[in-house]
């Protein structure tokens, strides 16, 4: 493969954006590397039909939480740090989040643990708004749902 200028300043401006996301999902350092770094490299190999797509950013978002996921299947999302969080309950959270659909799990990290708007997050996950919000509202009423059942038991 020959080395692309348009493909190098695409990897510049997406990068931090793409490994922090995957990093906010997994809460593995590695994990999100590597996902980040395999999801870049299938995007240089389809550089041709990427280059003027202005949802290559989200391509390479999606794939490198596909590729993550894949890496994490059988591993706990490990419970972000939250001062003056009860330890037990951010367990049961992100236990949930873990249970929840490939999709619903990206859209809930992406606005809520990233901070991105819906259409922002809309956008990395390769989806129309209103798809994002759909799954974000499915997300909340599982874990909802999912987190009265466990605080009752």
């Amino acid at each position: 493969m020959t080395s692309d200028a348009g493909f190098e300043d695409f990897y510049k401006a997406e990068y931090r954006a793409v490994y922090r996301t995957i990093y906010l999902l997994s809460r593995d350092r590695a994990a999100a590397e590597d996902a980040t770094q395999e999801a870049f490299v299938r995007a240089l190999e389809r550089w041709a039909r990427l280059r003027d797509k202005a949802w290559a950013g989200g391509w390479v978002t999606s794939t490198a939480m596909n590729l993550a996921r894949r890496g994490l299947r059988r591993r706990v999302f490990a419970a972000p740090s939250q001062a003056g969080a009860d330890p037990d309950v951010t367990l049961d959270l992100w236990q949930q989040v873990g249970r929840l659909p490939r999709r619903q799990q990206q859209a809930l990290v992406l606005h809520h643990r990233f901070g991105l708007s819906i259409e922002e997050a809309a956008r990395a996950m390769g989806v129309a708004e209103s798809t994002a919000r759909v799954h974000l509202g499915r997300a909340r009423d599982t874990l909802r749902t999912a987190l009265k059942e466990v605080s009752d038991a």
